[in-house]
């Protein structure tokens, strides 16, 4: 049993060490470009977590990683990619940004917040079919694919704004203002949208069905053994569709929440990069929803701190993506000298 319980501690412990080790290999490059590393994760940490300004905006923005990190559960755990999530996202945004202002003008609250999250849903699904079916049929690389069809939403999107959906009243290209009252509510006592609770339920619920239903097992047979799950008559390309279009479609949702909750319109030019923060977050989480909860947060309370520590120490913004390749990278190592002992 004592063994057991050290086998399921394995994971963590490695996720854990590549974080820190990241962090470290981080401190080491501050050095180089002449920042006093030590000063810079405690204000990191002291920005961050350490204000209630800090704790209350880490937990705003770690809402859309949630909600993409269900659909990336989806389809990493049927051994697919979805690397184009920033282009479902920004549909899905883009979708709710102009519908919204007439669904909120013609609907019931209710109804109106319902019928733009299907809009933003069925809008990430729509940008991630084409990769889905040539996936399915072909077997063409999804990975190329999404990447490519990303690249053709930012663009689109922001061409969409600029032109035929572009409100002519602001000098900014941008689609017209969601009115304070027609956003999404706020969860009881606090500062922080119900956006957080569809985030978590998202996450979950995905994790549920993942590890206890027929379909969850069917992706986790395919990502072991494609030809095994046709062998044992699983409609394999069937299956992989509806992985890649789970994904898809919680990337376009993500989208809804930020535009109804926090930006109240979609800019030009705006695309926030959730999906080079979810990516190593759910693999360092071991494709376990319950992991990714505070890994979510800590991948939050880095952006947060670290744009305020841009504005103190001018130390770029950017930085903080660097920390996160730089764990993605050691959590790689870990595996691959995992894979070299058990093989062994």
């Amino acid at each position: 049993m004592h063994n057991a319980h050290l086998v399921a501690l394995k994971p963590a412990v490695a996720s854990i060490l590549a974080i820190l080790c990241s962090l470290i290999t981080s401190g080491i490059i501050l050095l180089f470009i002449g920042r006093n590393p030590l000063v810079y994760f405690s204000l990191l940490f002291a920005k961050g977590i350490g204000t209630p300004l800090g704790v209350i905006e880490s937990i705003i923005r770690m809402t859309p990683l949630l909600i993409i990190s269900a659909g990336l559960l989806s389809c990493f755990s049927a051994g697919l990619w979805n690397i184009g999530v920033e282009g479902q996202f920004l549909v899905g945004a883009m979708l709710a940004g102009w519908a919204a202002p007439a669904l909120s003008a013609s609907l019931p609250y209710p109804i109106y917040l319902f019928a733009t999250a299907i809009l933003g849903i069925a809008g990430g699904m729509a940008w991630i079919f084409l990769p889905a079916v040539l996936k399915a049929r072909y077997d063409i690389n999804e990975i190329i694919t999404t990447l490519m069809m990303s690249w053709v939403a930012i663009n689109l999107t922001a061409w969409l704004v600029k032109g035929p959906i572009n409100d002519l009243s602001s000098v900014p290209a941008q689609t017209p203002l969601i009115p304070l009252d027609h956003r999404l509510p706020m969860i009881p006592l606090t500062r922080i949208h119900v956006g957080l609770i569809m985030g978590i339920a998202s996450l979950l619920g995905t994790h549920w069905v993942i590890r206890r239903t027929t379909l969850g097992y069917r992706f986790r047979v395919i990502s072991a053994n494609k030809q095994a799950a046709l062998r044992a008559g699983m409609r394999v390309p069937r299956i992989i569709v509806y992985s890649l279009l789970i994904s898809g479609g919680f990337a376009g949702l993500a989208g809804v929440s930020e535009v109804l909750a926090i930006k109240g319109l979609f800019q030009a030019g705006w695309n926030p990069q959730y999906g080079m923060t979810t990516i190593p977050l759910v693999f360092l989480a071991r494709l376990n929803g319950w992991a990714v909860i505070p890994l979510a947060f800590f991948f939050s309370f880095l952006a947060v701190g670290g744009e305020f520590v841009a504005r103190d120490l001018d130390v770029p913004v950017f930085f903080v993506h660097v920390m996160e390749g730089l764990t993605l990278l050691f959590f790689a190592a870990s595996e691959y000298f995992a894979k070299r002992r058990i093989l062994k």
